[in-house]
Protein backbone atom coordinates (compact mmCIF):
# COMPACT_ATOMS: atom_id res chain seq x y z
CA UNK A 1 0.00 0.00 0.00
CA UNK A 2 1.48 3.51 -1.24
CA UNK A 3 1.60 7.01 0.53
CA UNK A 4 0.23 9.73 -1.43
CA UNK A 5 2.89 12.10 -1.98
CA UNK A 6 3.20 15.76 -0.85
CA UNK A 7 4.63 17.44 -4.19
CA UNK A 8 5.54 20.79 -5.17
CA UNK A 9 3.28 22.79 -7.33
CA UNK A 10 3.52 24.44 -10.91
CA UNK A 11 5.78 22.79 -13.10
CA UNK A 12 6.44 19.58 -10.54
CA UNK A 13 3.39 18.66 -8.91
CA UNK A 14 0.49 20.14 -6.64
CA UNK A 15 0.62 20.50 -3.26
CA UNK A 16 -1.48 17.82 -1.28
CA UNK A 17 -1.67 17.84 2.49
CA UNK A 18 -0.95 14.31 4.09
CA UNK A 19 -1.77 14.55 7.93
CA UNK A 20 -1.70 17.27 11.07
CA UNK A 21 1.34 19.08 11.16
CA UNK A 22 2.80 19.93 14.50
CA UNK A 23 6.60 19.47 15.39
CA UNK A 24 9.86 19.37 13.04
CA UNK A 25 10.41 15.66 12.79
CA UNK A 26 8.50 12.61 11.25
CA UNK A 27 5.46 13.47 8.45
CA UNK A 28 4.70 16.79 10.19
CA UNK A 29 8.35 18.17 9.96
CA UNK A 30 8.18 16.49 5.99
CA UNK A 31 4.62 18.53 5.25
CA UNK A 32 6.46 21.66 7.16
CA UNK A 33 9.39 21.77 4.45
CA UNK A 34 7.12 20.45 1.67
CA UNK A 35 4.98 23.89 2.36
CA UNK A 36 7.91 25.71 2.42
CA UNK A 37 9.21 24.53 -0.50
CA UNK A 38 5.98 24.92 -2.94
CA UNK A 39 6.04 28.77 -1.82
CA UNK A 40 9.76 28.56 -2.68
CA UNK A 41 9.69 27.08 -5.62
CA UNK A 42 6.59 29.55 -7.04
CA UNK A 43 8.55 32.57 -5.91
CA UNK A 44 11.60 31.85 -7.42
CA UNK A 45 13.29 31.96 -4.21
CA UNK A 46 15.78 28.34 -5.05
CA UNK A 47 17.94 29.39 -1.81
CA UNK A 48 14.94 28.89 0.56
CA UNK A 49 13.72 26.05 -1.83
CA UNK A 50 16.83 24.00 -1.17
CA UNK A 51 16.57 25.10 2.25
CA UNK A 52 13.16 23.59 2.44
CA UNK A 53 14.01 20.75 0.89
CA UNK A 54 16.69 19.81 3.15
CA UNK A 55 14.45 20.28 6.31
CA UNK A 56 11.79 17.72 4.35
CA UNK A 57 14.49 15.39 3.75
CA UNK A 58 15.99 15.03 7.36
CA UNK A 59 12.01 14.24 8.52
CA UNK A 60 11.65 11.67 5.56
CA UNK A 61 15.26 10.22 4.81
CA UNK A 62 13.79 7.76 2.60
CA UNK A 63 11.72 9.87 0.01
CA UNK A 64 13.17 9.95 -3.36
CA UNK A 65 10.81 12.54 -4.49
CA UNK A 66 12.69 15.18 -1.88
CA UNK A 67 15.75 13.57 -3.45
CA UNK A 68 14.88 14.39 -6.79
CA UNK A 69 14.17 17.62 -6.33
CA UNK A 70 17.19 18.47 -3.93
CA UNK A 71 19.12 17.82 -6.86
CA UNK A 72 16.61 20.37 -8.94
CA UNK A 73 17.43 22.70 -6.28
CA UNK A 74 21.33 22.45 -6.12
CA UNK A 75 21.16 22.87 -9.84
CA UNK A 76 18.98 26.13 -9.77
CA UNK A 77 21.53 27.74 -7.02
CA UNK A 78 24.13 27.27 -9.21
CA UNK A 79 25.82 23.90 -7.37
CA UNK A 80 25.98 21.61 -10.69
CA UNK A 81 28.92 19.39 -9.09
CA UNK A 82 26.88 18.88 -5.83
CA UNK A 83 23.63 18.48 -8.19
CA UNK A 84 25.57 15.61 -9.92
CA UNK A 85 27.65 13.69 -6.83
CA UNK A 86 23.83 13.50 -5.54
CA UNK A 87 22.77 11.76 -8.69
CA UNK A 88 25.61 9.95 -8.50
CA UNK A 89 24.83 8.47 -5.06
CA UNK A 90 21.70 7.47 -5.88
CA UNK A 91 22.45 5.36 -8.97
CA UNK A 92 25.18 3.75 -6.68
CA UNK A 93 22.37 2.71 -4.51
CA UNK A 94 21.07 0.87 -7.35
CA UNK A 95 18.21 3.70 -8.08
CA UNK A 96 16.87 4.96 -10.74
CA UNK A 97 15.38 8.95 -11.00
CA UNK A 98 13.81 10.74 -13.57
CA UNK A 99 15.70 13.96 -14.04
CA UNK A 100 13.81 15.40 -16.56
CA UNK A 101 10.74 18.10 -16.89
CA UNK A 102 12.35 21.44 -16.09
CA UNK A 103 15.54 23.19 -17.95
CA UNK A 104 17.99 22.67 -15.02
CA UNK A 105 17.65 18.83 -15.56
CA UNK A 106 18.82 19.51 -18.39
CA UNK A 107 21.70 21.28 -17.94
CA UNK A 108 22.19 18.42 -15.11
CA UNK A 109 22.17 15.91 -17.90
CA UNK A 110 24.11 18.10 -20.64
CA UNK A 111 26.94 17.67 -17.95
CA UNK A 112 30.31 15.85 -19.12
CA UNK A 113 30.19 13.95 -15.64
CA UNK A 114 26.50 13.09 -16.68
CA UNK A 115 26.82 9.95 -18.82
CA UNK A 116 28.28 7.44 -16.67
CA UNK A 117 25.37 7.99 -14.25
CA UNK A 118 22.68 7.89 -16.71
CA UNK A 119 24.38 4.20 -17.60
CA UNK A 120 24.30 3.07 -14.56
CA UNK A 121 20.90 4.22 -13.79
CA UNK A 122 19.81 2.28 -16.76
CA UNK A 123 21.59 -0.85 -15.58
CA UNK A 124 19.64 -0.28 -12.57
CA UNK A 125 16.44 -1.01 -14.81
CA UNK A 126 17.80 -4.12 -15.78
CA UNK A 127 15.32 -7.48 -14.67
CA UNK A 128 17.34 -9.42 -11.79
CA UNK A 129 16.47 -12.47 -10.46
CA UNK A 130 14.89 -16.01 -11.54
CA UNK A 131 11.70 -15.23 -12.17
CA UNK A 132 9.62 -18.43 -10.79
CA UNK A 133 6.16 -18.35 -10.36
CA UNK A 134 4.89 -20.92 -8.21
CA UNK A 135 1.18 -20.81 -8.78
CA UNK A 136 -0.92 -18.61 -10.71
CA UNK A 137 -5.16 -17.94 -10.03
CA UNK A 138 -7.65 -16.16 -12.74
CA UNK A 139 -9.09 -14.00 -10.69
CA UNK A 140 -7.16 -10.44 -11.46
CA UNK A 141 -10.35 -8.39 -9.84
CA UNK A 142 -9.03 -9.04 -5.47
CA UNK A 143 -6.52 -6.48 -5.49
CA UNK A 144 -4.13 -8.79 -3.15
CA UNK A 145 -2.66 -7.05 -0.49
CA UNK A 146 -2.20 -10.18 1.82
CA UNK A 147 -0.55 -13.55 2.13
CA UNK A 148 -0.29 -16.13 4.40
CA UNK A 149 0.60 -19.80 4.77
CA UNK A 150 -0.26 -22.86 7.43
CA UNK A 151 1.70 -26.03 8.47
CA UNK A 152 0.76 -27.72 5.80
CA UNK A 153 1.70 -24.82 3.33
CA UNK A 154 -1.55 -24.02 2.32
CA UNK A 155 -2.08 -20.47 1.43
CA UNK A 156 -4.80 -17.86 2.35
CA UNK A 157 -5.07 -14.41 -0.03
CA UNK A 158 -7.01 -11.41 1.57
CA UNK A 159 -8.40 -9.10 -0.90
CA UNK A 160 -8.54 -5.21 -0.59
CA UNK A 161 -10.90 -5.26 -3.15
CA UNK A 162 -13.82 -6.83 -2.22
CA UNK A 163 -13.36 -8.11 1.32
CA UNK A 164 -12.84 -11.24 0.89
CA UNK A 165 -10.19 -14.06 2.32
CA UNK A 166 -9.76 -17.20 0.58
CA UNK A 167 -7.89 -20.38 0.62
CA UNK A 168 -6.03 -22.83 -2.26
CA UNK A 169 -4.44 -25.92 -0.26
CA UNK A 170 -1.11 -27.00 -1.09
CA UNK A 171 -1.27 -28.38 -4.99
CA UNK A 172 -4.92 -26.50 -5.96
CA UNK A 173 -5.10 -23.88 -8.48
CA UNK A 174 -8.10 -22.57 -7.36
CA UNK A 175 -8.84 -20.31 -4.48
CA UNK A 176 -12.12 -21.26 -2.16
CA UNK A 177 -13.94 -18.18 -0.21
CA UNK A 178 -13.25 -18.49 3.56
CA UNK A 179 -14.92 -15.92 4.77
CA UNK A 180 -16.00 -12.05 4.40
CA UNK A 181 -14.37 -9.16 6.20
CA UNK A 182 -16.51 -5.92 7.12
CA UNK A 183 -13.70 -3.83 5.15
CA UNK A 184 -10.84 -4.66 2.56
CA UNK A 185 -7.94 -6.79 3.65
CA UNK A 186 -4.41 -5.43 3.94
CA UNK A 187 -3.02 -8.44 6.01
CA UNK A 188 -3.58 -11.50 7.53
CA UNK A 189 -1.45 -13.59 10.35
CA UNK A 190 -2.49 -17.10 11.30
CA UNK A 191 -2.08 -17.85 14.38
CA UNK A 192 -3.42 -20.40 16.93
CA UNK A 193 -6.49 -21.83 14.68
CA UNK A 194 -7.59 -18.09 13.89
CA UNK A 195 -7.44 -16.13 10.87
CA UNK A 196 -6.04 -12.09 11.84
CA UNK A 197 -6.78 -9.86 9.91
CA UNK A 198 -5.96 -5.65 9.59
CA UNK A 199 -9.72 -4.34 7.77
CA UNK A 200 -9.83 -1.15 6.44
CA UNK A 201 -12.91 0.28 4.61
CA UNK A 202 -11.30 2.39 2.54
CA UNK A 203 -9.03 3.27 -0.49
CA UNK A 204 -10.10 1.20 -3.07
CA UNK A 205 -11.61 -1.37 -1.35
CA UNK A 206 -15.26 -2.39 -3.53
CA UNK A 207 -17.84 -0.66 -0.40
CA UNK A 208 -15.93 2.53 0.49
CA UNK A 209 -18.46 4.96 -0.02
CA UNK A 210 -21.13 3.51 1.52
CA UNK A 211 -20.01 3.99 5.39
CA UNK A 212 -17.79 6.32 7.27
CA UNK A 213 -13.87 5.10 7.10
CA UNK A 214 -13.03 2.93 9.86
CA UNK A 215 -10.53 0.57 10.46
CA UNK A 216 -10.23 -3.17 12.76
CA UNK A 217 -8.56 -5.98 13.58
CA UNK A 218 -11.00 -9.23 12.80
CA UNK A 219 -9.99 -12.52 13.59
CA UNK A 220 -12.21 -15.77 11.95
CA UNK A 221 -12.14 -19.15 12.79
CA UNK A 222 -9.43 -20.56 10.22
CA UNK A 223 -11.09 -24.24 9.53
CA UNK A 224 -15.03 -22.62 9.53
CA UNK A 225 -14.43 -19.16 8.86
CA UNK A 226 -16.50 -17.89 11.19
CA UNK A 227 -15.89 -14.32 12.82
CA UNK A 228 -14.79 -14.83 16.38
CA UNK A 229 -14.23 -11.08 16.45
CA UNK A 230 -13.81 -7.66 15.55
CA UNK A 231 -12.25 -5.28 17.71
CA UNK A 232 -12.17 -1.46 15.94
CA UNK A 233 -9.87 1.32 15.94
CA UNK A 234 -11.17 3.93 18.37
CA UNK A 235 -9.01 6.59 16.84
CA UNK A 236 -9.77 9.11 14.17
CA UNK A 237 -7.80 8.48 10.76
CA UNK A 238 -6.79 5.42 10.89
CA UNK A 239 -5.77 3.10 8.73
CA UNK A 240 -4.24 -0.64 9.40
CA UNK A 241 -1.43 -1.22 6.47
CA UNK A 242 -0.01 -4.31 8.68
CA UNK A 243 0.31 -6.37 11.87
CA UNK A 244 1.60 -9.29 13.64
CA UNK A 245 0.46 -11.98 16.30
CA UNK A 246 2.49 -12.66 19.01
CA UNK A 247 2.51 -16.41 20.50
CA UNK A 248 0.77 -14.85 23.34
CA UNK A 249 -1.92 -13.68 21.69
CA UNK A 250 -0.67 -9.65 21.52
CA UNK A 251 -1.58 -8.39 18.46
CA UNK A 252 0.42 -5.73 17.30
CA UNK A 253 -0.51 -3.17 14.03
CA UNK A 254 0.67 -0.18 12.30
CA UNK A 255 -1.40 2.47 11.47
CA UNK A 256 0.07 4.40 7.97
CA UNK A 257 -1.97 7.41 8.24
CA UNK A 258 -1.62 8.64 11.43
CA UNK A 259 1.39 7.44 11.93
CA UNK A 260 1.51 5.42 14.97
CA UNK A 261 1.42 1.13 16.08
CA UNK A 262 -1.27 -0.15 17.60
CA UNK A 263 -1.52 -2.46 20.53
CA UNK A 264 -3.89 -5.15 21.97
CA UNK A 265 -3.25 -7.42 24.83
CA UNK A 266 -3.78 -11.22 24.50
CA UNK A 267 -8.00 -11.48 25.27
CA UNK A 268 -7.81 -7.24 24.82
CA UNK A 269 -11.00 -5.96 24.15
CA UNK A 270 -9.67 -2.86 22.78
CA UNK A 271 -6.57 -1.33 20.41
CA UNK A 272 -4.74 0.73 22.37
CA UNK A 273 -1.38 3.25 21.24
CA UNK A 274 1.34 1.61 21.94
CA UNK A 275 4.20 3.74 20.34
CA UNK A 276 3.90 7.09 18.47
CA UNK A 277 7.40 8.35 17.76
CA UNK A 278 7.82 12.21 16.05
CA UNK A 279 9.52 10.94 13.59
CA UNK A 280 7.06 8.27 12.46
CA UNK A 281 5.91 9.40 8.80
CA UNK A 282 3.90 6.39 7.09
CA UNK A 283 4.85 3.09 9.23
CA UNK A 284 4.12 -0.05 6.56
CA UNK A 285 5.54 -3.52 7.45
CA UNK A 286 6.30 -4.73 11.00
CA UNK A 287 8.04 -8.03 11.57
CA UNK A 288 8.17 -9.24 15.03
CA UNK A 289 11.13 -11.00 16.71
CA UNK A 290 10.20 -12.41 19.85
CA UNK A 291 13.54 -13.27 20.75
CA UNK A 292 15.23 -10.18 20.82
CA UNK A 293 12.26 -8.53 22.16
CA UNK A 294 11.68 -6.11 19.15
CA UNK A 295 9.22 -5.20 16.71
CA UNK A 296 10.80 -3.82 13.12
CA UNK A 297 8.36 -1.15 11.66
CA UNK A 298 9.53 0.50 7.83
CA UNK A 299 8.60 3.67 7.17
CA UNK A 300 7.65 4.43 3.34
CA UNK A 301 9.47 7.49 4.24
CA UNK A 302 11.48 7.71 7.64
CA UNK A 303 13.14 4.44 7.01
CA UNK A 304 13.37 1.32 9.38
CA UNK A 305 13.01 1.50 13.23
CA UNK A 306 13.01 -1.52 16.04
CA UNK A 307 10.33 -0.81 18.56
CA UNK A 308 10.51 -2.62 21.98
CA UNK A 309 8.14 -4.68 22.54
CA UNK A 310 8.16 -3.72 26.54
CA UNK A 311 8.43 0.46 26.94
CA UNK A 312 7.18 0.76 22.97
CA UNK A 313 10.32 2.97 22.87
CA UNK A 314 11.26 3.21 18.82
CA UNK A 315 14.82 3.25 17.65
CA UNK A 316 15.87 4.28 14.13
CA UNK A 317 18.46 1.53 12.93
CA UNK A 318 21.23 2.99 12.02
CA UNK A 319 22.04 2.91 7.86
CA UNK A 320 25.86 1.56 8.38
CA UNK A 321 24.97 -0.24 4.89
CA UNK A 322 24.75 3.47 3.21
CA UNK A 323 21.52 1.62 1.45
CA UNK A 324 18.32 3.33 0.11
CA UNK A 325 15.89 2.15 3.29
CA UNK A 326 12.71 4.14 2.55
CA UNK A 327 9.84 2.38 0.03
CA UNK A 328 9.62 -0.45 2.00
CA UNK A 329 5.84 -2.21 2.23
CA UNK A 330 6.17 -5.45 3.31
CA UNK A 331 8.45 -6.66 5.96
CA UNK A 332 10.00 -9.99 7.13
CA UNK A 333 12.51 -11.46 9.90
CA UNK A 334 14.30 -14.03 8.31
CA UNK A 335 17.53 -15.54 10.07
CA UNK A 336 18.75 -11.95 11.86
CA UNK A 337 18.11 -9.88 9.08
CA UNK A 338 15.02 -8.96 7.31
CA UNK A 339 13.45 -9.52 3.51
CA UNK A 340 11.79 -6.08 2.34
CA UNK A 341 9.69 -5.80 -0.81
CA UNK A 342 10.86 -2.21 -1.55
CA UNK A 343 7.30 -1.26 -3.99
CA UNK A 344 8.22 2.60 -3.18
CA UNK A 345 11.75 2.89 -5.15
CA UNK A 346 12.67 2.69 -8.60
CA UNK A 347 12.82 0.37 -9.37
CA UNK A 348 11.04 -1.91 -7.74
CA UNK A 349 12.71 -4.59 -5.65
CA UNK A 350 12.85 -7.65 -3.21
CA UNK A 351 15.67 -6.91 -0.95
CA UNK A 352 17.72 -8.85 2.13
CA UNK A 353 18.76 -6.19 4.62
CA UNK A 354 21.39 -7.69 7.50
CA UNK A 355 21.60 -6.41 10.76
CA UNK A 356 23.87 -6.55 13.54
CA UNK A 357 24.23 -8.23 16.68
CA UNK A 358 22.36 -6.13 18.59
CA UNK A 359 19.59 -5.71 15.92
CA UNK A 360 20.44 -1.80 16.01
CA UNK A 361 22.27 -0.92 12.75
CA UNK A 362 21.89 -2.17 9.08
CA UNK A 363 25.29 -3.71 7.53
CA UNK A 364 24.26 -5.22 4.19
CA UNK A 365 21.49 -4.23 1.53
CA UNK A 366 21.31 -7.25 -0.98
CA UNK A 367 19.12 -6.94 -4.11
CA UNK A 368 17.39 -10.45 -4.53
CA UNK A 369 14.56 -9.94 -7.18
CA UNK A 370 14.17 -6.46 -8.79
CA UNK A 371 12.04 -4.78 -11.90
CA UNK A 372 10.90 -8.43 -12.81
CA UNK A 373 8.22 -8.49 -16.39
CA UNK A 374 5.53 -9.94 -14.49
CA UNK A 375 5.31 -8.04 -11.96
CA UNK A 376 2.02 -5.43 -11.33
CA UNK A 377 3.54 -3.91 -7.91
CA UNK A 378 4.45 -6.83 -5.28
CA UNK A 379 3.63 -5.86 -1.67
CA UNK A 380 3.23 -8.82 0.70
CA UNK A 381 4.93 -12.27 1.02
CA UNK A 382 5.93 -14.52 3.85
CA UNK A 383 8.68 -16.57 4.40
CA UNK A 384 8.26 -20.68 3.37
CA UNK A 385 11.03 -22.73 4.94
CA UNK A 386 14.13 -21.35 3.03
CA UNK A 387 12.09 -19.54 0.45
CA UNK A 388 10.11 -16.66 0.28
CA UNK A 389 7.13 -16.62 -1.55
CA UNK A 390 5.13 -13.25 -2.61
CA UNK A 391 2.45 -11.39 -4.20
CA UNK A 392 3.70 -10.22 -7.48
CA UNK A 393 0.08 -8.95 -9.25
CA UNK A 394 -1.04 -6.95 -6.44
CA UNK A 395 -2.43 -4.26 -9.70
CA UNK A 396 -2.39 -1.36 -7.27
CA UNK A 397 -0.54 0.48 -9.64
CA UNK A 398 -4.38 -0.37 -12.31
CA UNK A 399 -6.54 1.59 -9.49
CA UNK A 400 -7.01 5.25 -9.32
CA UNK A 401 -6.99 7.05 -6.31
CA UNK A 402 -10.95 6.40 -6.50
CA UNK A 403 -10.80 2.77 -6.70
CA UNK A 404 -11.91 2.84 -9.96
CA UNK A 405 -10.20 0.71 -12.64
CA UNK A 406 -7.84 2.37 -15.11
CA UNK A 407 -6.64 1.30 -18.43
CA UNK A 408 -3.61 1.01 -18.04
CA UNK A 409 -1.87 -1.01 -16.76
CA UNK A 410 -3.62 -3.46 -17.24
CA UNK A 411 -5.19 -6.17 -14.30
CA UNK A 412 -3.20 -9.22 -14.41
CA UNK A 413 -4.39 -12.53 -12.83
CA UNK A 414 -3.46 -13.05 -8.80
CA UNK A 415 0.22 -14.33 -9.51
CA UNK A 416 2.85 -15.92 -6.56
CA UNK A 417 6.41 -15.94 -7.03
CA UNK A 418 9.27 -17.78 -5.01
CA UNK A 419 12.59 -16.86 -4.62
CA UNK A 420 15.09 -19.46 -2.69
CA UNK A 421 16.95 -17.91 0.34
CA UNK A 422 19.99 -20.56 1.23
CA UNK A 423 22.20 -18.26 -0.24
CA UNK A 424 21.78 -14.94 1.69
Amino acid sequence: MKIAHMALAAALCSLTALGPASADAGLSGYRAGMERAAAAFQAKDWPALDAALEEAQKAAPGSLYVYRNRILSRMLTDRPEEALALAAAAAQRGLTLKLSGHPAFDALTALPGFAPVAAQMEANTAPLGAPSTIVEFAEDGLLPEAIAYDRKKSLYVGSVRSGAIMKAKKKDSALTLISHTSGGVFDIELRDGKIWAAVNNQLAYEKAAEEDAFASVMAFNAKTGAPVREIRVTEKDAMLGDLEVAKDGTVYASDSTTPRIFRMAPGGQTLDIFSKDPRFANPQGIALDEKSGKLFMADYLAGLFAIDTETGEATQLENKANAHLGGIDGLYLYEGGLIGIQNGSTPQRIVYIGLDDDRAAVTSFVTLHRNLQDWNEPTHGAVVGKEFRYIATSNWPSYGDDGTVKEEPALQPLRIMTLPLESN
